[in-house]
């Protein structure tokens, strides 16, 4: 069968809302090739009295079992190797699991199969570098003040009240049993400098979802319905697996966060959304001003991962970095806004 071709008449529709149609045969002599296949590898394992497993004659074997489940096994293997030859001849880079349709399949004809598979969809973007700069300008100065200071080390030494009912005192010899601190000036400096970074890093989350939420509200982006319905059925695994180790029934699990199953279902699936839209807008975005993650900053993170994940794919986790660096370097143009 290698001089028979994977796959015929091919048609690939332009992508609508991020999904593609891919129509197409594969030849009856590929389909019987693929049926024989299947037949014979259900003839090993059958048992039929009289014979030795694996030595039943093949018309005996047909009778014996479904020949349109062989036939259907027969038609996915046949698909199977078609369809990277399919993405590779076509230049698609899928981004879901394929859905596939088999429109025609009989013995002695080819079979006529359509697929649906989503790729990554157009984004009409909005001025976002507006959009960062109007964030940027409402940036308010953080400071961290003594007065931050005090309530934080009355939280503390409330936390070590003694039985009596009464508070330790902050001495140089209290603060060195908390942590690596020289004295109580050295431990009042960090705590100040820690709670600056907090407070920081808050305000930094805050003006980052106030942005992702103005370049989502007004950029033209659909998520492919392909690729929400695969990421919630992962996290529908994922919630199952959780739910079975803590030993609770999903009608319990709603029942504790007072949702019902088709709230949770819709508050995931506008999450999912969110994520994706923000996802391919940033990508857009850093296209379209051409950055890019650096190159050894990507290999430090892989050596990173390789070294404590052995059994990673190392292809799938570069792409992850490549992606995590990159959205970091967005961001950070955008936060920055000095070209404005």
């Amino acid at each position: 069968m290698e001089d028979t071709k994977l796959y015929t008449n091919l048609k690939v529709g332009k992508p609508k809302d991020g999904i593609i149609e891919i129509e197409g045969e594969i030849s009856a002599d590929m389909i019987e090739f693929h049926r024989k296949e299947v037949l014979e590898e259900v003839r090993q394992d059958i048992e039929i009295p009289g014979f030795r497993k694996g030595n039943a004659p093949k018309d005996m074997v047909e009778k014996q079992v479904n020949m349109n489940h062989v036939l259907e096994d027969a038609a996915e293997e046949a698909l199977s190797l078609a369809y990277p030859a399919i993405l590779d001849d076509n230049h698609i880079v899928p981004i879901s699991s394929p859905r596939v349709t088999f429109v025609k399949l009989a013995i002695g004809s080819p079979l006529v199969f359509k697929i649906n598979i989503a790729v990554e969809p157009e984004v009409s973007l909005p001025n976002y570098k507006k959009i960062a700069k109007t964030i940027k300008d409402k940036k308010e100065k953080i400071e961290a003040t003594d007065k931050d200071v005090e309530e934080v080390i009355q939280q503390l030494l409330t936390m070590r009240q003694g039985e009596d009912g009464k508070l330790p005192e902050l001495t140089d010899e209290f603060v060195k049993t908390v942590g690596q601190f020289e004295n109580v000036q050295d431990f009042k400096e960090k705590l100040k400098a820690n709670i600056q970074a907090e407070k920081e890093s808050e305000s930094a989350r805050v003006r980052y979802e106030e942005l992702a939420k103005q370049l989502v509200d007004e950029s033209k982006v659909v998520v492919p319905s392909l690729l929400v319905e695969d990421e919630l059925y992962a996290a529908h695994g994922r919630l199952h697996k959780e739910l079975e180790r803590r030993k609770m029934s999903e009608e319990e699990y709603f029942k504790l966060i007072k949702k019902t199953e088709e709230e949770y279902i819709k508050e995931r699936k506008e999450a999912i959304e969110r994520q994706f839209k923000t996802k391919f807008i940033l990508k857009a975005i850093a296209t379209k001003e051409n950055i890019k993650a650096d190159e050894a900053e990507v290999e430090k993170e892989v050596g990173h991962a390789a070294s404590h994940y052995p059994d990673a794919n190392p292809e799938a986790f570069r792409s992850y970095v490549e992606e995590m660096l990159t959205n970091e370097k967005t961001l950070k143009f955008l936060e920055d806004a000095s070209w404005a």
